[in-house]
């Protein structure tokens, strides 16, 4: 099966998610609803809302307002880290647009970040499950403690693997495990069920995350809606950087360390550091930690008995999605 067959078969769906967003993020403030449309029509697939659809449906759930509400929370969390995280980083473009804090200030994009926050809150508030509230309400703090750690470690090479594959699951795996579990407990399934999809968001959060780490470098704009380098220009130290500096000479690890320092990275820098990449593997390597990670994610789902155990291979399309559409080009 794949992407576009599931999406196809969740349209009508989606198409109630996206109505949902529109409908909450309307407000008497006309900057607020102006700001966050140009936003939320900016592109993005959705992963979080079609994980937590997907894996409601896993669980036997039928997709109802209530399900449709809580896709929009995760889409709402998901959006206004997006708006930080473009703030902290001084991001000017994001899926082929003009970022929110480029088109009208970083004040501006900080404050809508945190309406949509509030709004998520607000819709999370008219579910009384301790349990659901407190995989939202956890997820969120991991994720602003994943960017925190990011922020207190800018700019530093002497960050471990371990270091790096932390900050992805804070920052990334977190709500989208969130997501699947929030999702399967909109179920009432099982804590063997709800243990199983949270095994396979953690997963799927680590890969989602390596792919865009390898794409950064080795990827097409088209693909990744903003100009390839971001991650080293920005002075983000993330897997693939790692990887070259750790295997690299001393000679090359002080230019390495020159180029993390610099604030004005030209496209002749970034070259030069993608050809060392390719040579030293980098980028594969960062590449074949995803698809390992993507590999547990879907074994995480097959021990498990599910009400709608056909579900899973939507699950399993929308995983290969991931890997698939985030193929570097090997040279």
């Amino acid at each position: 099966m794949e992407f576009t067959e599931v999406t196809a078969e969740l349209k009508e769906d989606l198409a109630k998610i996206e109505k949902a967003i529109k409908v909450n993020y309307k407000s008497d403030i006309p900057l607020i609803p102006g700001m966050t449309s140009y936003l939320m029509n900016g592109g993005g697939k959705r992963i979080r809302p079609i994980l937590l659809l997907l894996c409601a449906k896993l669980g036997g759930r039928t997709v109802d307002d209530e399900v449709v509400n809580h896709g929009c929370v995760v889409e709402y969390i998901h959006t206004a880290t997006l708006l930080h995280d473009d703030v902290v980083d001084e991001t000017t473009v994001r899926r082929g647009h003009e970022t929110v804090n480029s088109k009208w200030g970083s004040d501006a994009s900080i404050l809508v970040g945190d309406f949509l926050l509030s709004r998520a809150i607000l819709l999370l508030a008219d579910n009384n499950d301790a349990a659901i509230i407190q995989a939202v309400a956890g997820a969120a703090k991991i994720l602003v403690e994943g960017g925190i750690k990011e922020y207190a470690n800018a700019r530093k090479i002497d960050v471990t693997e371990e270091h790096c594959l932390d900050v992805i699951y804070r920052k990334t795996s977190s709500i989208i495990t969130a997501s699947c579990q929030v999702g399967m407990l909109l179920a009432k399934g099982t804590p063997e069920q709800v243990k199983a999809v949270v095994d396979f968001g953690d997963q799927f959060g680590m890969a989602f995350q390596l792919m865009d780490d390898a794409l950064d470098y080795d990827g097409d704009e088209s693909i990744l809606g903003k100009p390839p380098g971001t991650d080293f220009k920005e002075g983000h130290v993330t897997l693939p950087l790692l990887h070259l500096y750790t295997h690299s000479s001393d000679t090359v690890k002080k230019e390495i360390e020159d180029f993390i320092q610099n604030e004005n990275i030209s496209d002749k820098d970034f070259q030069y550091i993608l050809g060392r990449m390719r040579d030293a593997k980098s980028i594969e390597y960062t590449q074949d930690l995803a698809r390992n990670y993507m590999d547990q994610a879907k074994n995480s789902l097959e021990k498990t008995q599910f009400k709608t155990p056909e579900i899973r291979e939507r699950l399993y399309a929308i995983a290969n999605y991931i890997i698939e559409r985030h193929t570097p080009v090997r040279t």
